[in-house]
């Protein structure tokens, strides 16, 4: 499943929480780590999918990209291969 980063980074700047508050609520080093799984850079952990959906009040079932959209992106990425 592919996480919707789009949601995440928009909730959270609705409830104008920082990146280091974002850090501390997930129990990150700093504000550093949390914006590279925001922006993509790593994935986050199961568990802080978890926390995330209490943090900012998104739906599980908001919080993942649409199986038709995962799918589109997998079979662009094996034509690319």
């Amino acid at each position: 499943m592919i996480i919707n980063l789009e949601i995440i980074k928009e909730k959270r700047k609705e409830k104008g929480y920082t990146m280091d508050e974002m850090a501390e609520k997930l129990k990150l080093t700093n504000g550093s780590m949390y914006s590279k799984r925001e922006n993509g850079h790593y994935k986050f952990k199961a568990e802080e999918v978890m926390m995330l959906t209490k943090i900012l009040n998104i739906p599980m079932k908001k919080i993942f990209l649409s199986n038709e959209y995962s799918k589109t992106e997998i079979t662009t990425a094996k034509e690319i291969i």
